[in-house]
């Protein structure tokens, strides 16, 4: 039987990440392989190509796995190999000089920090979502559709066959136990706060 990782703290993940298991691997890969390719896509024109050069990446990732402690540092390998990747595949592609140019550019001005950033910001969504599913079905359900599809309280009232006030009670009752569940973790409830502020932004 796998072993499913993704609630894992993130000693045991990379723990077991160093020792070559692909489950392990698998969830590093889920966690972020959208801001790599994200990342790849910025500046290389073909959708393929972002693909191809965000799956070396990873596997370069897999062949030196023994060299990483903590997510930190994988990260920042991620995108330090990337941009190079991103880099080296715009020197040698045709099209006009100006915009190669200026592609280059911009990636000489990226930063890790920036990078890494984005990355906490995910850790933050991952730990949020753990929380989400653990809310009881109804309100996981009115909590998603309030914060994630953008509905309006009369909106998700009609959709479910509620009371507005019902979905309303919900909504708070679930930000409430969310904020209880997270308040051990400082930035995840910051973050919980601000997306909560307005409709559609859990993503």
């Amino acid at each position: 039987m796998e072993t499913s990782y993704s609630s894992y703290q993130e000693i045991e993940l990379i723990e077991a990440f160093r020792a070559g298991n692909e489950q392990a691997f698998t969830e590093v890969y889920k966690r972020l392989y959208k801001r790599v390719y994200l990342f790849a896509s910025k500046y290389v024109t073909q959708p393929a190509d972002a693909q191809d050069l965000t799956a070396e990446t990873f596997v370069q990732l897999w062949n030196r796995r023994s060299d990483f402690h903590n997510l930190d540092g994988i990260a920042a390998f991620l995108h330090v190999t990337v941009r190079n990747k991103c880099f080296n595949l715009l020197k040698h592609q045709n099209m006009k000089e100006d915009k190669k140019e200026e592609l280059l550019q911009l990636l000489n001005e990226q930063n890790t920090e920036d990078f890494y950033l984005e990355r906490v910001q995910s850790e933050l969504l991952h730990r949020i979502y753990a929380e989400v599913d653990k809310l009881p079905p109804r309100m996981r359900e009115i909590f998603l559709l309030s914060y994630r599809e953008g509905l309006k309280p009369a909106e998700i009232a009609a959709k479910l066959q509620l009371r507005v006030q019902t979905v309303t009670n919900q909504r708070v009752s679930a930000v409430r136990l969310l904020q209880q569940a997270l308040r051990q973790d400082p930035l995840a409830i910051i973050l919980l706060v601000m997306l909560t502020e307005g409709p559609g932004l859990l993503s």
